[in-house]
């Protein structure tokens, strides 16, 4: 990585990973679990005004869940979210005034044909009092059965093959002269343990990312070996780096969503002109970042409730997949990859599956998402880099306010193995407008080695 990049990288997030860093010093398996909560005995906290608190509240096991103002049951008052496997729901939280009243809300969550409500109460205030805490620290507990993939030395992890790191669960090795941002963060993560979290997908049936580049929803780059031309198959892998951003929301009404994402494919609709049975839209196999914001109005004051999810989509047989397991928080270093081959080998266009890594490098954890490809055609003529507003039930929502985001690493690997950055000449800046013509995410080059994206407005 260049002097410059690492210094805008430092600059940009630094103190955010600093905090987290000490957390995780004092516990190294991340942030200590609130109390548990019940229809008899609702989770009660103080949470102080104008600063987004982190939140984590038990449910039921691997649940869909919604949580509104407790006398408020109107479905578009309501924020949703998932729980994982241990009933855990993550959220944050951001009341607008400090106030005495007690906010009471309610938590209804289904899991498998069970549905059961659960109480959540706020108090805004800079004092917590002995009744109702502020949010503590999650501690989670290792398990036996845990897998931890090990750290590998530096010698190690220069001299195994592409194949035997694959097989072993360690991210795909850059080409460190062709991309040395990429390899620096290829060797940041493989050099340390990390945890392996079970890859269970949700889908999120209202959201779906696009596979086409319009004005009105992608900001970013994307790339291919020749635009407007017939599809060339060029790229085996594409792959990015990035702290997620803490979104805040820029409107009232509504929830409003971002996410930031790596591609192969898409944008241009080639299909079903070159993928007979694909239907009209572009085959696309991605994987990112969901950040997504809700406003709950209580005693005339506003509590903007977020949450953050790693997520997948393949195009066009599926919506996004939330991985409700995969622990996200704000601030946390991601780095992700996608690309298409067989279970344990590299890449290979031919392979069954669409396959996504993607690792939280602050928390140490780290999946593989095999997704079956069936008759979906990752042809491999395009990778992009994006900032996206996702349709919502078929129509653009609000873009949450991001305020700004750096994307490290942006890189593809080409079918000969070589090494490619984003910005190249064929390469496309995309920026993303609203219905009037309002500017609402911008993307600008900060060299080989960094995109930033910025954001203009909500709609």
């Amino acid at each position: 990585m260049k002097s410059h990049e690492k210094c805008v990288k430092l600059l940009s997030y630094g103190p955010c990973v600093a905090l987290i860093g000490s957390l995780l010093i004092a516990s190294p398996q991340g942030l200590a679990q609130n109390a548990k909560s019940s229809p008899s005995a609702p989770l009660r906290l103080t949470v102080a005004p104008r600063t987004s608190s982190q939140i984590a509240m038990k449910t039921l096991p691997k649940a869909v869940c919604v949580l509104h103002g407790d006398a408020d049951s109107d479905p578009s008052h309501s924020f949703k979210l998932f729980s994982d496997d241990a009933g855990m729901i993550r959220f944050n939280v951001n009341p607008s005034e400090e106030s005495d009243e007690v906010a009471t809300f309610a938590v209804d969550c289904t899991s498998d044909g069970q549905s059961r409500a659960f109480g959540l109460q706020l108090r805004s205030n800079h004092s917590p009092s002995l009744d109702m805490p502020a949010p503590a620290a999650e501690r989670r507990t290792p398990k036996a059965s845990e897998v931890i993939r090990p750290a590998l030395t530096k010698a190690e992890a220069l001299q195994i093959s592409d194949e035997e790191l694959v097989k072993r669960e360690y991210p795909v090795r850059p080409n460190p002269t062709q991309a040395p941002a990429a390899f620096a963060s290829w060797l940041q993560v493989v050099t340390k343990p990390a945890r392996r979290v079970d890859s269970r997908q949700v889908a999120s049936a209202e959201l779906r990312a696009s596979s086409q580049a319009y004005t009105d929803n992608w900001s970013g780059w994307d790339f291919k070996d020749a635009p407007n031309e017939e599809p060339n198959s060029i790229f085996d892998m594409v792959e990015g780096e990035w702290y997620v951003p803490t979104v805040t929301a820029p409107v009232s009404e509504g929830t409003t969503y971002s996410v930031l994402w790596v591609g192969l494919d898409g944008d241009d609709g080639i299909c079903p002109r070159y993928c007979p049975g694909n239907g009209p839209t572009s085959d696309l196999w991605q994987a990112g970042t969901l950040q997504q914001t809700r406003d709950i109005f209580l005693f005339g004051h506003r509590y903007t409730f977020s949450s953050y999810y790693a997520w997948t989509e393949l195009l066009p047989t599926q919506g996004i997949q939330v991985l409700p397991n995969f622990t996200v928080l704000p601030g946390d270093e991601m780095f992700i990859s996608v690309w298409v081959g067989n279970a344990g080998q590299s890449a290979s266009l031919s392979g069954a599956y669409a396959i996504a890594f993607i690792e939280d490098v602050t928390r140490g954890e780290y999946t593989y998402v095999y997704t079956p490809r069936g008759q979906v055609k990752i042809l491999g003529y395009q990778a992009e880099w994006i900032m996206e507003r996702p349709y919502e039930n078929g129509a653009l929502p609000d873009l949450s306010d991001y305020n700004y985001a750096y994307m490290y690493s942006p890189y593809a690997q080409l079918l000969n193995g070589d090494w490619i950055s984003y910005d190249q000449p064929n390469s496309q800046q995309l920026f993303m407008y609203g219905s009037t013509g309002d500017l609402l995410s911008g993307a600008y080059s900060f060299g080989p080695g960094t995109i930033y994206y910025k954001w203009y407005n909500f709609h």
